[in-house]
């Protein structure tokens, strides 16, 4: 097997290639099969701190810290091993002692009878590129933390858009708040199915003192909901009913006659109570004038 230092037609025009090596930006060399640098370009000398003069004809070591040869030469001997090109992503400590990233490509040379006799090696600082990628990474993780946060917190505001309270045993009170579209109008329903489940309540009662129209939109939604609820057993109470939306509700012929009314959430606990077989009664004053 003929050595690339010993083959004389291999290197004729060695100064014409040198200037060709040293024209490229990244570090390049060529090594035998036993390790040795038979060439390197100007990018590899300023890489390891060395003139060329004292890398060519030796190996890595005591140039490079023990367990990066380790890796060199373990890349190394699987190129001239295999014949196949290798690539691999390397921590190189330089001449300056600075660490960085480096993606290492080899390749196999061959002489004429096509057996392997050493590898050529192009090295490429990708320290930068490494760095913007762990930088976006982690804004990637902050930012999936940020949407978690921000999930949270919209769970949390649909819950008190929608709050469902348990007021008495078997029953329960919906204060609406704010106008009813159709995103929320659903929420409604789910949040008052869930809590009637729950509580096992057999009244619910919907205060929509706080909702400032109640159009289509919103009364078909209270219906549905009505509905919804006495599927489960559970009566629906409407509660808070202004003057103006009862007229416009008239004026949009929507039928409220299977849903039970009061005028305020205060008849509205009486009617659910007395429905429940209890009585409420005035609390009699003490009398504190210390009289008998």
């Amino acid at each position: 097997m003929t050595s690339l230092a010993d083959d004389p037609f291999t290197w004729r025009r060695a100064e014409l290639l040198q200037r060709i090596l040293d024209s490229l930006p990244d570090p390049l060399f060529v090594k035998d099969r036993s390790h040795r640098w038979v060439a390197v370009n100007e990018g590899y000398c300023k890489l390891v701190g060395y003139p060329r003069d004292e890398l060519i004809g030796k190996d890595d070591r005591g140039f490079w810290p023990a367990e990066q040869v380790e890796v060199f030469w373990e890349h190394d001997d699987l190129v001239v091993n295999t014949g196949e090109p290798d690539e691999n992503q390397e921590v190189v400590t330089g001449g300056d002692r600075i660490e960085r990233t480096m993606w290492t490509r080899k390749y196999p040379i061959r002489d004429d009878a096509g057996q392997v006799v050493g590898l050529c090696g192009i090295i490429t600082d990708i320290t930068n590129m490494k760095g913007k990628l762990v930088a976006a990474e982690r804004l990637e993780a902050e930012n999936r933390a940020q949407l978690g946060i921000i999930e949270a917190q919209r769970t949390l505001l649909e819950k008190l858009a929608v709050p469902v309270v348990r007021i008495w045993q078997g029953v329960l009170l919906l204060p609406l708040v704010g106008a009813l579209n159709q995103e929320r109008a659903a929420q409604v329903t789910e949040s008052v199915l869930a809590a009637i489940s729950d509580a096992t309540a057999r009244f619910v009662i919907i205060d929509v003192t706080g909702v400032p129209l109640i159009d289509t939109m919103a009364a078909e939604a209270l219906l549905r909901t009505v509905q919804a609820a006495a599927l489960l057993g559970c009566e629906s109470v409407l509660v808070g009913m202004g003057p103006a939306a009862a007229q416009t509700l008239v004026g949009l012929d929507v039928d409220l006659g299977r849903i039970t009314t009061r005028g305020s959430l205060e008849h509205g606990l009486e009617y659910a109570l007395g429905r429940l077989s209890y009585r409420i009664v005035a609390a009699r004053r003490r009398d504190t004038s210390g009289k008998r």
